[in-house]
C-alpha cells in the first residue's frame, strides 16, 4: 500500500527562486527551427503559418538518436522492425533537453549558400531551450561543435492541402496549421530539411539588448538623413522651381524696359532736330560777328545727336544686363546646393561620432564581462588549473552562467567536499578573529555561502 501523505491547512511556505537559479547540469542553446516559404520536401509554410506554430514551441522536447561507433548523432532514429508478428515501428531517440517555458521566440534573416554556391536569404524561426549536458555527455557535443536540426510536427494536428505552382509546375504541401511535437538533432552528415536548421551554442540571441537596439534606430536615421541630403532633397526642387518662376516674372519688366529705352530715344531725336532748325533760324538773324557761337553750336548739337544714336545701340547692352540679373537670380539655387552638401559633411562626423561611442561603450562592456568572467573562475579556488583550462580557453564565447554551470558540473564529477573546505574556510576566519582584540563567534549554518556553492552542494547531494 503506497504511504499517503495529506497537506494541512497551513499556507505554503515559497521560496523565491531568482532567474538564474536553474540547474547547474544544463547548458543553453539556440535553435533555427524552420524557415518561411518553400523547401525540399515540397511543403509550404507561410510566415503568418509558422508565427501561430511558433505558440506550441515552448516546452517541445529536444530529442536525438546518437550512435556510438560514429561518435555523433544520427537520423530521427525511426526503426521498422519486421517478424512474425507483423510490421513495427520503434523510435530510437531520446529526449536531450526541452524547449524552456519562457523561451524568446522571433524571426531572424540569414544568407544561405545552396549546393551551387549561390547565396539564398531565408527567414527562419528561432527559439532557445536547454540541453542536460551533465547527464549525457554527447549532448556537449552540440554546444561545442553544433548540429543540424530537424523539426517534427503532431500528424494528428496537421491542417493542409495540395497546391501547384504555377511558375515551376512543383506540387507543394501547404500547412495551414500544426504543432511541434519535438526538435530531432541530426547528425553532420544527415541533410535536414530546412538547409540551415541547426541546434548550437547561443549566438544571435545573446546579443540582444536595448544599447544594440537603439543604436541601430539611431543610425537609420541618420542614413536617412544623409541620404536625403546628398540627393538634395523635395524642398530643394520645390525652392528651384520657385526660383524659376521668379526668372520668368523678372524677364516680362525688361522687355518693358527695352521699349521705354526706345521711345525715349525716338523722343530725343526729335528734339534734337527741333532745337537745330530753331538755332539756325536764329543765326541768320544774328550778326556775323555771333557765327563761331552758332558754329560752337551746331558742333554741340551734332554731339547731342551722335549721343541719341549711341542711346539707340545701348538698348542690346539693356538686354545683357538683363541677363546678368538671371544669372545673379540662379544663385541662391547654388547656395542652398552648398549648404546640403555641408550637413552632408555634419552627418557624415556625426555618425563617425556615433560610431566611436559606440566601439568604446562595446569595448567597455567586453572588458567588465572579461573582469567577471575570470573573477568567477577564480572563485572555483578549489580546483586546478587544468581543470579550469578548457573554460578559459573559450572564456570569451561562453556566457557567466554557462561558466558556472561547467566549473559546477566539474567540482560534481570530481566529488569535491564542499564540508570541508567550509571548515577550512571557517577555521581561517577564527584564527584571523584570534588574532584581534574582539573575537567574534559565527554560527556555521551556511548562510555566508556563495549561491554558486549551495548549488553544487544540493546537485551533489542530490546525486548521492
Amino acid at each position: 500500500m503506497m504511504h499517503q501523505s495529506i497537506a494541512t491547512i497551513s499556507s505554503p511556505e515559497f521560496i523565491n527562486l531568482q532567474p538564474l537559479d536553474i540547474n547547474p547540469l544544463m547548458s543553453k542553446c539556440e535553435i533555427k527551427v524552420l524557415y518561411v516559404g518553400e523547401n525540399r520536401n515540397h511543403s509550404y509554410i507561410t510566415k503568418d503559418v509558422a508565427a501561430d506554430m511558433a505558440k506550441t514551441l515552448r516546452g517541445a522536447p529536444i530529442v536525438g538518436y546518437y550512435k556510438e561507433e560514429k561518435e555523433d548523432f544520427a537520423d530521427h532514429g525511426e526503426q521498422v522492425i519486421f517478424d512474425d508478428e507483423g510490421i513495427k515501428f520503434n523510435c530510437l531517440t531520446k529526449p536531450y533537453g526541452f524547449v524552456s517555458p519562457d523561451a524568446k521566440v522571433w524571426f531572424q534573416e540569414f544568407k544561405d549558400t545552396d549546393e551551387f554556391g549561390n547565396e539564398i536569404t531565408r527567414e527562419y524561426l528561432m527559439t532557445t531551450g536547454y540541453l542536460w549536458t551533465g547527464q549525457f555527455e554527447e549532448a556537449q557535443r552540440v554546444i561545442d561543435k553544433g548540429n543540424n536540426q530537424s523539426m517534427e510536427l503532431d500528424q494528428a494536428t496537421l491542417d493542409g492541402h495540395w497546391s501547384t505552382n504555377s511558375q515551376t509546375g512543383m506540387d507543394f504541401f501547404i500547412i495551414n496549421d500544426a504543432i511541434f511535437s519535438k526538435l530531432c538533432i541530426l547528425g553532420e552528415d544527415v541533410e535536414p530539411c530546412f538547409e540551415g536548421a541547426s541546434v548550437t551554442a547561443p549566438k544571435v540571441s545573446s546579443s540582444f539588448s536595448k544599447v544594440d537596439d537603439d543604436f541601430k534606430t539611431t543610425l537609420f536615421t541618420m542614413m536617412q538623413d544623409l541620404k536625403f541630403a546628398l540627393e538634395g532633397g523635395k524642398d530643394m526642387e520645390i525652392e528651384n522651381n520657385e526660383i524659376t518662376e521668379e526668372i520668368v516674372t523678372t524677364e516680362e519688366p525688361v522687355a518693358e524696359t527695352e521699349e521705354i529705352v526706345e521711345e525715349s530715344s525716338i523722343e530725343t531725336e526729335e528734339t534734337s532736330i527741333e532745337e537745330s532748325v530753331e538755332e539756325t533760324l536764329e543765326a541768320d538773324e544774328e550778326p556775323v560777328a555771333e557765327e563761331e557761337e552758332i558754329e560752337t553750336e551746331a558742333a554741340e548739337e551734332v554731339s547731342e545727336e551722335e549721343e541719341s544714336e549711341d542711346g539707340e545701340e545701348e538698348t542690346p547692352s539693356e538686354e545683357e544686363d538683363a541677363s546678368s540679373e538671371e544669372i545673379e537670380v540662379e544663385e541662391p539655387a547654388e547656395e542652398e546646393i552648398t549648404e546640403s552638401e555641408e550637413a552632408a559633411v555634419d552627418y557624415q562626423a556625426l555618425y563617425a561620432d556615433l560610431e566611436k561611442k559606440y566601439n568604446e561603450l562595446v569595448e567597455f562592456k567586453n572588458q567588465v564581462e572579461m573582469k567577471e568572467k575570470e573573477d568567477l573562475i577564480n572563485s572555483f579556488y578549489m580546483l586546478s588549473d587544468e581543470d579550469k583550462a578548457e573554460v578559459r580557453e573559450n572564456i570569451a564565447n561562453y556566457s557567466l552562467e554557462e561558466i558556472e554551470a561547467k566549473l559546477s558540473v566539474i567540482c560534481v564529477r570530481k566529488k569535491v567536499n564542499f564540508d570541508s573546505e567550509d571548515k577550512a574556510k571557517n577555521e581561517n576566519s577564527i584564527e584571523e578573529e584570534n588574532s584581534s582584540v574582539t573575537t567574534y563567534n559565527i554560527a556555521d549554518n551556511g548562510s555566508a555561502l556563495p549561491a554558486w556553492v549551495s548549488a553544487c552542494i544540493s546537485t551533489q547531494n542530490s546525486i548521492q
